[in-house]
């Protein structure tokens, strides 16, 4: 099914990255004139999360503090995805490039230093990326994308053709271009780094319990960041019948198994 785009005022956007806690974080936004004081105020906001969490605290004592900052400790409420999604051509410009091969082999070695504890409810990246891009919007009257790790918020009018956002399922694997009139969208990938043949076990919160995973990777739009990555923990739970459970509550999504086949869920596009 074909679904038509948003297409904005502005055709043109500017981005900007950095790292946030070794994390690559990057602003884009539709008004090139805004992007000074939009990065300025995205920094102040993200400063003061720094200061008031130590940086030598585990990573699961950080996350918990930082929801406690955000105010982010429930389970945002499932509702259907409200916007458009469809699959962009392959040689077009991505708004959000796919996480490099360095910066997801970063990212598995980090989970395989802490442990790995998968657990329902929002992720502390995924509410900083949407609270970033709702404040910007607001602030400056324009288009905003922010992305935060695996979560890609966006708030005010898309540009034209929508938000391009580049997935990648493993380092050694190719990208695929979708495009998003409004919403989040959110990954996780399970591959082990330098070993796209195994998954990272997981230890489920709450019971302790290490299993692997039944994906190699999981995408997801949702109606906001803390409600897509809320749906791809819930999906790496319920392994095998994840696709069901998407399919029901209305997300989007694309899912990999472990040998590298994609599996689609609700109404995400087949790849151009």
């Amino acid at each position: 099914m074909s679904i038509s785009l948003h297409t904005g005022i502005r055709t043109a956007a500017v981005s900007t990255a950095w790292t946030v806690w070794d994390v690559p974080f990057q602003l884009v936004v539709t008004d090139p004139w805004a992007m000074h004081h939009a990065r300025l105020e995205v920094t102040d906001l993200i400063g003061g999360l720094v200061e008031a969490v130590d940086r030598r605290l585990p990573a699961a004592r950080r996350e918990e503090r930082l929801l406690q900052l955000l105010g982010g400790d429930r389970e945002p409420a499932p509702r259907p995805f409200p916007y458009g999604i469809a699959s962009a051509p392959a040689g077009a410009d991505a708004h959000r490039p796919a996480p490099a091969p360095w910066q997801q082999a970063f990212t598995a070695a980090a989970r395989a230093r802490h442990g790995w504890t998968v657990a329902a409810g929002p992720a502390a990246p995924a509410l900083i990326a949407q609270r970033c891009a709702e404040i910007v919007a607001e602030s400056y009257s324009c288009g905003v994308l922010v992305a935060f790790g695996d979560h890609v918020a966006t708030s005010g009018l898309a540009p034209v053709g929508g938000w391009r956002v580049a997935l990648r399922d493993a380092p050694d694997a190719a990208s695929e271009l979708v495009a998003i009139d409004g919403g989040a969208i959110s990954s996780v990938s399970c591959v082990r780094p330098g070993r796209p043949e195994r998954l990272q076990p997981l230890v489920v919160a709450g019971t302790g319990r290490e299993v692997v995973p039944a994906w190699r990777s999981v995408t997801v739009a949702a109606a906001d960041a803390a409600a897509a990555g809320a749906a791809c923990t819930g999906a790496l739970l319920r392994g095998v019948a994840a696709p069901a459970w998407l399919e029901a509550l209305g997300l989007p999504a694309r899912l990999v198994d472990a040998q590298g086949v994609p599996h689609a869920a609700g109404e995400w596009p087949a790849a151009a």
